[in-house]
C-alpha cells in the first residue's frame, strides 16, 4: 500500500471530505458550513491514489496549541497503521 500524506492540505474540498466522512459517520452535513470549517482548521490527509482514505483536522491558536478535533480513517483501512508513517 502506498499512502501519500498531505500536511495542511489546501486542496482538499468540501466534498471530497464529505464523501469521505459518510462512510465514518452517516448524516446529513452541510457542504458550505463543512467548507467553511475546514478552511479554519490544519487537514493532514492520506491518500491511496486518488482515495481519500484518512483526515486529521487540528485547530490551532498559530503559534503554541493546537487540538484534534477529528482524527477519520475509512473503514477498510482502520488498523493499518496509518498514522505510524
Amino acid at each position: 500500500m502506498n499512502i501519500e500524506y498531505i500536511v495542511d492540505d489546501k486542496n482538499l474540498t468540501a466534498e471530497i471530505f464529505l464523501e469521505m466522512v459518510q462512510k465514518v459517520w452517516k448524516g446529513n452535513y452541510n457542504p458550505e458550513h463543512t467548507k467553511a470549517a475546514l478552511e479554519k482548521t490544519i487537514n493532514i490527509t492520506a491518500w491511496n491514489g486518488q482515495l481519500l482514505v484518512g483526515c486529521i483536522r487540528i485547530l490551532t491558536d498559530g503559534y503554541y496549541f493546537g487540538t484534534i478535533t477529528e482524527l477519520l480513517v475509512i473503514p477498510e483501512y482502520q488498523r493499518m497503521a496509518l498514522g505510524r508513517n
